[in-house]
């Protein structure tokens, strides 16, 4: 009989997933603290820098608000297929290159220049 993997979170790539889809939503900040009814926008900032993960009450909140499931904002670890994390990693653009593509398809609404993503 097979085991069955255990699978965890990539909160890095799911923080960066949830400010993209933020933006393309037109949201700021600010707005999708109000929508949450949070008293202040830290745990939204630390959602989008990989600190921590949303509660289930607000990544419900979170899907309904920018209309997409729950399972298209937060994304499992793959280590075997994508480069771990590390701030001095070279090949984040690339992994967020991936990413990008694969939930947003070519025609995502942003432009890469120089290595950086214009915000």
């Amino acid at each position: 009989m097979k085991k069955k993997a255990c699978v965890s979170l990539d909160m890095t790539m799911t923080g960066h997933v949830l400010n993209l889809m933020i933006k393309k939503r037109g949201y700021t900040v600010s707005e999708i603290q109000k929508e949450l009814e949070l008293s202040c926008p830290q745990p939204i900032y630390r959602w989008i820098n990989g600190q921590t993960l949303p509660s289930i009450d607000n990544l419900y909140k979170l899907s309904t608000l920018l209309e997409v499931h729950m399972e298209d904002l937060i994304l499992p670890r793959q280590d075997e297929v994508w480069v771990v994390y590390r701030r001095q990693n070279p090949n984040r653009i690339r992994r967020l290159e991936t990413y990008r593509r694969r939930y947003f398809g070519k025609g995502s609404d942003r432009t890469r220049r120089g290595g950086h993503y214009d915000r």
